[in-house]
């Protein structure tokens, strides 16, 4: 648990030299560009012995039993070397969600559920590389290494002193957990809401099925949202963002899920009046064309990046798609 106590975002760094990284579905994939947004994970402390990593959707890293499609094997694979998806824990104790870190002599090893091993697997071409949970995996096959990253501090949000300090990260979240399950003891396994449609119905996607619950009318809402640092910037007259490293980039701590809070406070934050520009994100994949945030804000409380797009440039206006 040492790499895991201290820090508060990490990078996993494969025997590979590949980098973990969640994109922008449910899936979960590795590569070497080390500075993508996806390779950041942030670490949620689950006892003594465990780790949650939550991806920058909000979503967290997770096991399941579908085997893995395994290149230079026929159909599909075994149980012994399964999927790992991102998703979202059902209860506190969902085993699927939590990972122990194991030291090997030099290698350290991220165990699943049954003491499956966290690997990451080169496939045919990058867009093939996968990332399974093995039972018969080699320490040496299946090592990490775990990277911080260290993050510009937030500014304190502004609330009043005798408002509670926010909970830390891993509290808060088995806080919302505990909340929600009524029954922990009978709360649905990660792995039996996992399932394949046929070919035909949805070509092989891999999708979640929620529970419906009852909704009470004498309980009190279960959970606020979490604050998180929002990074934004307003794009140029050519359509263009500057990257991180060029210091035009500024950000704030903001704790609520609406679109609508967001687009206020970027006006606030960015002096413009709310009708004068785009509230956009950027594409993970080259060359990052723009495109307008139509929904609020995901659970959780990963950083997120924003782009401003002004209306009254046509350049800028049309780079978004």
């Amino acid at each position: 648990m040492e790499p895991f106590k201290d820090a508060r975002s990490v990078r996993l760094r494969s025997h590979l030299g590949t980098y973990l990284c969640a994109l922008d579905d449910e899936a979960v994939s590795h590569g070497y560009r080390r500075n993508s947004r996806g390779t950041v994970w942030a670490v949620e402390l689950a006892g003594d012995d465990y780790v949650r990593l939550q991806g920058h959707r909000g979503l967290y890293l997770g096991a399941t039993e579908l085997p893995a499609d395994i290149p230079g094997t026929r159909g599909r694979g075994t149980r012994a070397s399964c999927m790992v998806v991102q998703g979202s824990p059902s209860g506190p104790n969902d085993n699927a969600f939590l990972w122990s870190p194991l030291r090997e002599g030099d290698h350290l090893t991220l165990s699943g559920p049954y003491g499956r091993l966290l690997r990451a697997r080169f496939g045919p071409t990058p867009q093939d590389n996968a990332v399974t949970i093995d039972l018969d995996a080699h320490p040496e096959d299946s090592s990490w290494v775990v990277e911080p990253v260290v993050l510009p501090p937030p500014p304190p949000p502004a609330v009043a002193p005798e408002a509670a300090a926010p909970l830390p990260r891993a509290r808060s979240c088995d806080a919302r957990l505990e909340a929600t399950a009524s029954e922990p003891d009978k709360a649905s396994s990660f792995f039996a809401r996992f399932h394949f449609h046929s070919a035909k119905e949805s070509k092989g996607k891999l999708i979640l099925e929620e529970e419906e619950e009852e909704p009470s009318s004498d309980e009190e809402p279960l959970w606020k949202p979490a604050p998180r640092t929002i990074f934004y910037n307003t794009a140029r007259a050519d359509g263009g963002v500057d990257d991180f490293d060029e210091g035009t980039w500024k950000y704030f701590a903001f704790n609520e899920q609406s679109l609508v809070a967001l687009h206020r406070r970027l006006g606030v934050e960015t002096r413009r009046s709310g009708g004068d520009f785009v509230v956009c994100r950027r594409s993970a994949a080259p060359p990052r064309p723009l495109f307008p945030v139509v929904l609020d804000l995901p659970p959780g409380n990963a950083d997120m990046e924003f782009v401003l797009v002004p209306l009254v440039s046509p350049a800028v206006a049309e780079s978004v798609v």
